[in-house]
């Protein structure tokens, strides 16, 4: 039995179908009731939990051969810092209650640093964090989310704009798909391990702002050109996303740090693995449905 969190989002279902394909049980760890039939239908069991409550989490987690952990962006919450501290806190306790059989994590670029790096702080303390457990875990440090672009696809459709926070525009980030992060996650939970591991993961390609806009032209059969956001609008852009202001400050001094270099791969021997799926087909799934 493998229990999942953040099965409704796109890493977490990906992971949880590999598993059910690969007949293997399955438990989706829910907050929500009501989100959990199509996983009953799937043939999943349902735990529900709130990542606060740490009894719970030991239930869900008990008798398990893994768990695979996913802590949301906590967008819209007044202090993600804090709010974020709290779930490790309840994660880790339930943790060393259940004893699962492993750990599989997402984490992020950039973990490694204990500053500088905003939004990514959270997973920089969640590895802290994990890395005292007494089961085995692994953390996957994950690159750019390739997805985080089909928000201005329409925008770009509109306008002939492509809205980028990537500057400048031919820097060159690594980028993965949501679908690679889920693969990588089902196949670890499937092996066994002793410790504490951390796996950088990456596309086949490191792409650009332009060349996302380059991409969106082709598939769109229209000319888009790159608009970069200020850096001085970063924070006020987030939060017309609707992002606390707080939740939108570590969202700007994440970008700038990523624009700045200073959030990059450690590549300090660390296992790197690099996934399948091109930008091109990541983002043609949002315009071609």
């Amino acid at each position: 039995m493998y229990a999942i969190t953040g099965i409704t989002g796109h890493v977490g279902s990906e992971a949880a179908r590999i598993l059910l394909d690969k007949k293997q049980q399955v438990k989706a760890v829910l907050r929500n009731p009501a989100k959990g039939q199509q996983w009953e239908t799937r043939g999943a069991a349902i735990a529900i939990a709130e990542l606060h409550d740490g009894r719970a989490l030991e239930a869900a987690f008990k008798n398990t051969n893994g768990i695979f952990v996913m802590t949301p962006p906590l967008f819209n919450v007044p202090n993600p810092m804090a709010d974020h501290d709290q779930m490790l806190i309840a994660l880790s306790a339930a943790i060393e209650k259940a004893q699962p059989g492993k750990v599989v994590y997402l984490s992020s670029i950039g973990a490694h640093l204990p500053a500088g790096t905003g939004a990514i702080k959270k997973l920089y303390d969640m590895e802290q964090a994990f890395q005292k457990l007494t089961v085995p875990t692994v953390g996957i440090r994950a690159a750019w989310f390739m997805e985080n672009f089909a928000g201005g696809i329409s925008h770009a459709k509109q306008t002939g704009q492509f809205p980028s926070f990537l500057s400048p525009g031919d820097m060159l980030v690594p980028m993965i798909a949501v679908k690679d992060i889920g693969n990588l996650a089902a196949h670890l939970l499937l092996e066994n391990w002793t410790g504490h591991r951390i796996m950088e993961l990456e596309g086949p390609t490191r792409y650009s702002a332009n060349d996302v806009a380059s991409i969106l032209s082709g598939q769109l059969q229209q000319s888009i050109s790159t608009y970069t956001i200020p850096e001085n609008d970063y924070q006020a852009t987030y939060q017309s996303f609707g992002g606390t202001p707080a939740a939108s400050a570590l969202m700007a001094e994440m970008i700038i740090g990523f624009n700045s270099g200073h959030i990059a791969f450690e590549n300090n021997g660390l296992e790197h693995v690099i996934g399948d799926t091109l930008l091109e087909d990541a983002l043609s799934s949002y315009i071609h449905g």
